[in-house]
């Protein structure tokens, strides 16, 4: 599956990142602990609570189950004006 990558997360890895989860999927916060084991240049920024996760472009607690299909990214705080 991709997960989509937003602003400063954007610029360090990429727009997206391609992961295999098992078909009983995961909690956010076990993809966002695999993503900052698999991805050490994301760890500081990804761990932030204020990176907030989406699935199918509903943003989601820490405890909303991925499954493989599901569209996730990984928004950090917007601002502009």
């Amino acid at each position: 599956m991709k997960i989509l990558l937003f602003g400063k997360l954007a610029d360090k890895a990429g727009r997206e990142i391609d992961v295999d989860l098992p078909d009983a999927g995961c909690t956010v916060a076990e993809l966002r602990e695999r993503l900052c084991r698999e991805k050490p240049g994301l760890a500081a920024d990804l761990s932030a609570t204020s990176i907030k996760a989406c699935i199918d472009q509903q943003v989601a607690g820490e405890q909303a189950r991925v499954l493989p299909g599901d569209e996730v990214a990984f928004i950090p705080p917007l601002s502009g004006g």
